[in-house]
């Protein structure tokens, strides 16, 4: 099985939020063969969390929340505590793209749904 370049991954994901009315902007560009993606995620509350993709040991890529438990253990917190772990993030891996959500339902524009 042959895997998506990171560009295009981002690029379908942005269309896709284009399609569906999810506000999405892609904040950083990254390498385009094989960058790191990080979403910020902004619930339009007050509520904000960064996931990663990442690959698991059976080579199966998912979303994770890393921003911590969070008050609620969701790992919802607010948006400096975002920008904080992104910034550290971004220093140990400058090839990463940045894509920036902010949905009232919290849609990931990666993980397309036909419902």
């Amino acid at each position: 099985m042959t895997k998506l370049k990171s560009e295009m991954l981002v690029s379908a994901a942005m269309r896709y939020a284009a399609a569906e009315l999810i506000d999405c902007v892609l904040v950083r560009r990254g390498d385009a063969d094989a960058g790191a993606i990080f979403l910020h995620m902004d619930a339009l509350n007050g509520r904000h969390k960064l996931l990663a993709r990442s690959l698991d040991f059976d080579g199966v890529y998912s979303w994770r929340t890393i921003t911590g438990d969070g008050a609620d253990g969701t790992g919802w917190v607010d948006e400096q505590i975002v920008a904080s772990r992104l910034k550290r993030e971004l220093a140990m891996d400058p090839d990463a793209y940045v894509i920036a959500v902010a949905d009232i339902r919290v849609r990931n524009p990666f993980l397309a749904t036909s419902g």
